[in-house]
């Protein structure tokens, strides 16, 4: 009998063991995103915010700029890609591009979110993706002087 107890306890954390397991899993498998706030000009309206969404995504999907996002954060690897170009075909698709709200020091700002979506068990890679995204926001946005340093675009 005291066989019988032990198989039923074995069997028994294995179950759960199991379900905790399957539960994990599925969580990991659902939607995620990460994105960078870029704050806009306070004084500009609806139209300006949405007119400077469509022209950072034009300069910004570019084959070039995307094709250094891939190799910088080594997604064809990372996400078992057959070619670097079918992994730019993929950050194309999965692409955030908004005019958005976002507290910033609990007042409520306009941004500009740029970033990806993808699963939850992604999260780390689509956050890198971000970030480096926002470094080639930075190089389109703020354009350097030789004469006085950096000067900050009025975005």
């Amino acid at each position: 009998m005291q066989r019988w107890i032990v198989a039923a306890a074995v069997v028994l954390c294995l179950l759960l063991g199991g379900g905790a397991f399957g539960y994990w899993k599925y969580k990991q498998s659902g939607p995620d995103f990460s994105y960078v706030p870029l704050p806009f000009n306070p004084e500009s309206t609806e139209e300006q915010r949405l007119q400077s969404v469509k022209e950072m995504k034009e300069k910004l999907l570019t084959d070039t700029i995307l094709t250094g996002v891939v190799r910088d954060c080594n997604i064809e690897q990372k996400w078992k890609l057959s070619s670097e170009q079918g992994a730019v075909e993929e950050l194309r698709r999965r692409v955030i591009f908004e005019a958005g709200e976002t507290n910033i020091k609990g007042i409520p700002t306009p941004t500009l979110n740029i970033g990806f979506r993808g699963k939850v068990a992604e999260h780390d890679d689509l956050a890198a993706l971000a970030q480096r995204m926002m470094e080639d926001v930075q190089r389109l946005v703020i354009p350097k002087d030789e004469n006085s340093g950096t000067v900050p675009a009025k975005y």
